[in-house]
């Protein structure tokens, strides 16, 4: 099916609204500030880049009065290699933002949380087949390790998005007017964000050219083995048009209670993470399904394929 980025119509005469949106320069920020600002919104854009530096304590209430709904996608490091430091800048930044759009008495606040949140979970398997789904109600269990053949622990950007989310569920019981939705994305890439550039290293800051060292290293967990890394993040894959729907839909709807975690994927069959809450609360139609597309598998060959089905490790 085509990666279009056109939402549903029914949300069009609903998106006439004030937003803000934080790490508007960022890949989620862009995507998303042309998609407002092609239905009619009034979309104010912060960003580093425009001088405006979230991580240092500031009057940030102007900034946000009169808005709608936030976005808030600003991280020191965008990337689960990011560090014990720049984490700790990312939930500063996060801070300040509830912060800021808690003073200003903004109706609703959409965070940027992440499936590292709930990484430690793919030892138990990759595939629905292999071990249950992944519920926003189980206990979150940061950080996704991979070694590729370099070394990947998201731990320190997966707590840093934790706390985002304990800070969002808090400051919804103690302020009168804003409700927090937090997204646990799962991988959108930059740009066309099509499948076929989905590769085993799980991170646009590495490169697949790192193939060759891998298959000489190839070991056969969850952690080492290529095919199996493969599938566990091509089967988080959010499409660009599903993402926009997502967003979409969260500035329009009506929640069950004034915090609410969701994950936020495509419909990608085999897949471990559950979707039933994020239909549900949203209203959401996702498009899209990676394994309907050309991906590449652990050898980085293209193929349209379903998830392989392994006896549980």
């Amino acid at each position: 099916p085509p990666l279009s980025h056109r939402p549903p119509p029914s949300l069009h005469a609903a998106m006439r609204r004030r937003i803000a949106i934080t790490g508007a320069s960022g890949n989620l920020g862009t995507k998303l500030g042309g998609h407002l600002r092609r239905l009619g919104c009034e979309v104010t854009m912060i960003d580093r880049e425009g001088g405006v530096d979230l991580r240092c304590v500031g009057d940030w209430k102007n900034l946000l009065l009169g808005i709608d709904c936030v976005f808030h996608f600003a991280a020191q490091n965008p990337f689960p290699e990011a560090s014990w430091h720049d984490s700790a800048c990312s939930f500063d930044i996060t801070a300040n933002v509830f912060a800021a759009a808690v003073e200003a008495k903004v109706r609703r606040i959409v965070f940027a949380s992440s499936n590292h949140v709930m990484g430690g979970w793919k030892e138990e398997g990759i595939t629905i087949c292999e071990a249950r789904a992944i519920t926003t109600e189980m206990a979150p269990f940061p950080g996704t390790k991979a070694t590729v053949p370099t070394k990947i622990d998201s731990t320190p950007y997966a707590t840093a998005k934790l706390f985002g989310e304990r800070l969002a569920n808090t400051l919804s019981v103690t302020s009168a007017q804003s409700s927090f939705i937090s997204l646990r994305i799962g991988w959108c890439q930059p740009g066309e964000n099509d499948p076929s550039t989905l590769a085993f290293v799980g991170t646009p800051t590495m490169s697949s050219s790192l193939s060759a060292q891998v298959q000489k290293n190839r070991g056969k967990t969850t952690v080492n083995d290529p095919e199996k890394l493969s599938d566990w993040y091509q089967l988080m894959w959010l499409s660009n048009r599903d993402f926009l729907q997502i967003c979409s839909r969260c500035i329009t709807a009506t929640l069950p209670q004034k915090f609410c975690v969701l994950n936020a994927m495509s419909n990608n069959s085999g897949m471990r993470w559950d979707l039933k809450g994020t239909k549900r609360i949203l209203g959401y139609v996702p498009q899209d399904d990676v394994t309907k597309h050309l991906r590449p598998d652990g050898d980085l060959k293209l193929s349209i394929r379903s998830p392989v089905h392994r006896s549980k490790l």
